[in-house]
């Protein structure tokens, strides 16, 4: 049995579990001080997911899944969550991108960090989000995709934007409710009633303290421009390359 503790979102979290594999994949994050919870994953945990999975993953990636989940049914308690979306920090600001798995998420994020001098990212899939008062601070973990994206800092979020295809590039704000329905498939919902009435309260919170966008893109540097100053509130120059 492994046993070892991790930093995330500033809370420090033991992890007990069979594999290596989870250790060496979040080695950046591994922390020594006193833990604020503990979680454990089982070998028949392990097995439901790898019977579970279409990808037919590995017992020691497939734990590694069982982990975040595990600590994410914790998170809410800590007035966090897990968000499925990739966050981006320009200016000392954070904009968290969301979409359904092959919108292009991703590649709008990679759009950004190709045109717009001074953007790094900081989570490309699935960040934490820390709901302290009217502030909301995205942090990066290692659960960052296939990509890898992440740079192990956290960003004040304030913008979140959910993305469509489309052929014409265009941006405007909304209300919570015009896309609460599809935000709440982003967001990592637990099973215990109290952490999904937690978890609600968060999401609650989130709505009314950062603007929220619906952006229809398609993948060139004018989608950039678009989101770029509907977010930002600049006027849109590009990266010099020389």
């Amino acid at each position: 049995m492994q046993k070892f503790n991790v930093e995330f979102a500033k809370l420090n979290i033991e992890i007990n579990c069979n594999y290596d594999y989870t250790k060496r994949f979040c080695r950046n994050y591994l922390a020594e001080n006193k833990a604020d919870f503990s979680i454990s994953v089982s070998e028949a945990e392990v097995e439901e997911e790898v019977a579970s999975s279409p990808y037919n993953p590995r017992p020691d990636y497939a734990e590694s899944i069982c982990v975040y989940r595990e600590i994410a049914k914790q998170l809410p308690l800590f007035n966090r969550m897990v968000f499925h979306g990739a966050v981006i920090s320009y200016n000392g600001k954070g904009y968290l991108f969301t979409a359904p798995s092959g919108t292009g998420k991703t590649t709008h994020i990679s759009l950004w960090k190709k045109y717009v001098e001074g953007v790094d990212i900081v989570n490309g899939d699935k960040p934490i989000l820390f709901v302290d008062g009217k502030t909301v601070e995205a942090f990066a973990t290692p659960y960052a995709g296939k990509e890898g994206f992440q740079n192990g800092k956290s960003v004040p979020l304030a913008g979140l934007c959910l993305i469509k295809r489309g052929e014409v590039n265009g941006i405007r704000r909304v209300k919570p409710g015009e896309i609460l329905s599809e935000i709440m498939n982003q967001v990592f919902m637990p099973y215990e009633a109290e952490t999904v009435v937690k978890t609600l309260d968060l999401l609650d919170a989130i709505f009314k303290n950062i603007p929220a966008y619906i952006l229809e893109c398609d993948i060139s540097e004018n989608a950039v421009k678009a989101s770029f100053e509907a977010l930002t509130g600049e006027s849109y120059g590009g990266k010099n390359e020389n």
